[in-house]
């Protein structure tokens, strides 16, 4: 039976990613994309674009899903970007009904959107995780520099290194809703990791990647390691996660620290489905019932994300 799977935010590096793996899956498959921008990246990868009002707009988003499910009965729905992930969370009952959305459990979603909640999850369940203070408890308990952060946040938006107690007061003032976290590690330690959980069993990857476009990762090494399998066994068993999520960590001296959570499919989808992590493909599997097999495909290797065009409406000479 073929599929009609509608991805979002085909404009943005996760949804082309996602893009990718769906092209290789072994099924027919139709792909249908949306995005606020007519001019999306994605559009020339998918059979069908559709070019979507902002999803902060409910009333016209959730109009606009509901005529393309309808005209075209969309069996899978992916949405990439956060406040989209939110949108389909909060009308869980209504999408349930007449379709498969792929977004994690709702106080997932809640907990890993926020930061702080994050850090208290780690914490709570006996997981390594950074020293954190909300920004009006902080009292100089550890040295700068420090990171401040906002609770909510995409990559890199709303984190400000701070090095001294100036700095500090000077964005207490502006910057309610945040908190203050230590430094773990140096930039040359940061880490990736994709966890994929049925409930039952739980596979991941993991890869030390190093940024270079904006906050995205530049290029990736694979890393095999007992301390990420075994830190990733415990996330999913504490989290009881049912799906994808990717983890970020620095390696300080005492080990692999988690320091952000993202209940969704990140950047680097494509790099691990690339190393046989194929957690797109098992996440549909997941929701039709489908027995899930994890074969690696490499034991070491290096992947370099490269910067590329597309082009519209071309008229030749």
């Amino acid at each position: 039976m073929r599929k009609s799977i509608l991805i979002t935010g085909v404009g943005g590096d996760i949804g082309q990613s996602i893009l990718k793996c769906l092209k290789g899956i072994e099924c027919e498959v139709t792909l249908f994309g949306c995005d606020v921008d007519n001019f999306a990246a994605g559009r020339n990868a998918v059979d069908l674009f559709f070019q979507a009002p902002h999803a902060s707009d409910s009333k016209n988003y959730f109009e606009f899903v509901k005529n393309i499910m309808e005209k075209e009965s969309i069996s899978c729905i992916i949405p990439t970007t956060e406040i989209e992930i939110e949108f389909y969370n909060e009308r869980r009952e209504f999408f349930g009904k007449k379709t498969t959305v792929l977004i994690n459990k709702s106080a997932l979603i809640k907990m890993f959107f926020d930061k702080y909640e994050t850090f208290l999850f780690l914490k709570n369940n006996d997981l390594p995780h950074p020293k954190t203070f909300l920004i009006d408890q902080f009292q100089s308990e550890m040295p700068f520099p420090v990171l401040l952060k906002q609770r909510r946040g995409w990559g890199a938006k709303g984190v400000l290194r701070i090095e001294n107690n100036e700095e500090l007061s000077f964005y207490k003032k502006r910057m309610k809703d945040a908190f203050v976290q230590e430094i773990v590690g140096g930039p040359d330690e940061e880490y990736t990791m994709g966890v994929f959980s049925t409930g039952r069993e739980t596979y991941s990857i993991g890869f030390k990647r190093y940024l270079g476009y904006g906050s995205l990762t530049k290029y990736a090494q694979l890393v095999q390691d007992g301390e990420l399998t075994a830190l990733a066994q415990k996330i999913a068993k504490a989290s009881s996660l049912e799906g994808s999520i990717n983890v970020q960590l620095r390696k300080g001296k005492n080990g692999y620290v988690p320091f952000e959570i993202n209940p969704r499919f990140s950047s680097t989808v494509y790099v691990r489905h690339c190393f046989g992590f194929k957690d797109v493909k098992w996440w549909i599997d997941l929701k039709e019932g489908r027995v899930i097999e994890y074969v690696p495909t490499c034991t070491s290797g290096v992947a370099v994300r490269t910067i590329g065009e597309t082009f519209f409406d071309l008229e030749t000479v």
